[in-house]
């Protein structure tokens, strides 16, 4: 059954709603059957849910992070670029690519390789191009190869760094592949415009649902709701951390002492052997006779017998007591081979626990980091609900 039929019974069988729609019941279609390719159990509910919530972040991004509109990172391509892919990823999800006949190719004599040197300023080193330059690109006019409006400067000032820097050295192929692009976007959606408009498809609407997928993530990570690259923290969430006083951490510690339980130190045996096969014989022994018999039968000595066995957390720098620190209680190695080439027996006796104190960086550190990610959880959920509230949205 063709795409447009399954919308336009879809959009027949589904409830209607008291509040006015932001999408038609045919995008909420396309958007359910688009997150279920990612999600097989993503239902009617949750698609709806996952539009309002881009809505809200949408209205966030203008007041709060308004440069994610324009691109997500300075050496990438512009948010413009991701969302007509995104369009045309949704328009191909919608129409079968047979029932699309193919574009004329340009005529690519009209603009030549050297046309295109001639017509790029110098290379911007910083990636930004000075007035001047900007100027000189708007001049050069490409509507010719697209079939609709475009100038080189909106060609340049999309791209990453790197096609950028590419399209300075000369790569007409590339240059091709972008004007294709363009070309080919453009087709698709005037080709398509009357089956839009039939199925109750507004192409606006499309590229306001792309633009919201492509900010969400980082407006999540923006307020604190998503872990962002490398630690990094927004103003925001920097703005809900000056909040937490000692007061917070203290009872959060009372709530949470478990959390802070550690191994403080184990009562353990270790014996290193020149070969492997004595390694194996030893821990043979071990099992039948006990560690402290097979260091007698083997004339061997336990390596922490100057601390009658014992092997506290600050002692853990070298190999052999960062091995030993790790293993669990009663726990017998195979043979291990150290750094240096020798072999490593060893077995915990027992393991002692406690709990970091109140006041240590410990605590400090990640009863920060939870107070900030129960806060912001918890703001978020009221800015969402608010704006929601506010604006009576109903998808």
């Amino acid at each position: 059954m063709p795409w447009f039929i399954i919308v336009l019974v879809s959009f027949l069988s589904l409830p209607t709603f008291a509040k006015k729609q932001t999408f038609s019941q045919a995008e909420i279609t396309l958007m359910h059957a688009i997150y279920q390719q990612h999600q097989p159990n993503f239902d009617n509910e949750d698609t709806r849910n996952r539009l309002n919530e881009n809505l809200f972040l949408l209205s966030q991004v203008k007041q709060h992070q308004p440069h994610l509109l324009q691109r997500q990172a300075d050496v990438g391509f512009s948010t413009e670029f991701h969302v007509r892919r995104y369009v045309m990823t949704l328009l191909q999800n919608a129409v079968p690519s047979a029932v699309l006949p193919t574009p004329p190719a340009p005529d690519w004599s009209r603009y030549s390789t050297q046309q295109l040197n001639q017509d790029l300023p110098n290379y911007p080193n910083n990636n930004h191009y000075t007035h001047a330059q900007l100027q000189q690109l708007i001049t050069v006019d490409l509507s010719f190869l697209v079939g609709a409006q475009l100038t080189l400067a909106d060609l340049m000032l999309e791209q990453s760094m790197q096609n950028r820097y590419k399209l300075h050295q000369g790569d007409y192929a590339l240059f091709q592949k972008l004007i294709t692009q363009h070309r080919d976007y453009h087709y698709k959606v005037k080709y398509l415009a009357k089956r839009l408009k039939q199925a109750n498809i507004s192409l606006a609407n499309l590229n306001k649902i792309a633009t919201a997928e492509l900010i969400r993530s980082p407006m999540l990570s923006y307020f604190g709701v998503q872990s962002q690259m490398h630690g990094e923290r927004s103003e925001y969430v920097d703005t809900l951390k000056s909040q937490i006083t000692n007061k917070h951490i203290a009872n959060f510690y009372l709530k949470h002492k478990a959390d802070f339980k550690h191994k403080s130190n184990v009562i353990a045996s270790a014996v290193l052997f020149e070969s492997q096969n004595k390694a194996k014989n030893f821990n043979t022994d071990v099992k039948k006779l006990g560690f402290k018999n097979a260091l007698l039968q083997h004339n061997k000595q336990n390596l922490f017998a100057d601390t009658q066995g014992k092997l506290a957390r600050h002692n853990a720098t070298q190999w052999v007591h960062q091995v030993v620190f790790n293993l669990k209680k009663a726990q017998l190695t195979n043979p291990i081979r150290s750094p240096k080439g020798k072999w490593l027996i060893a077995q915990t006796h027992q393991v002692n626990f406690d709990y970091y104190p109140k006041e240590s960086e410990t605590v400090r550190y990640q009863a920060t980091l939870a107070l900030i990610e129960n806060m912001a959880q918890q703001r978020y959920q009221q800015k969402k609900q608010a704006w929601l509230k506010a604006t009576k949205s109903s998808i």
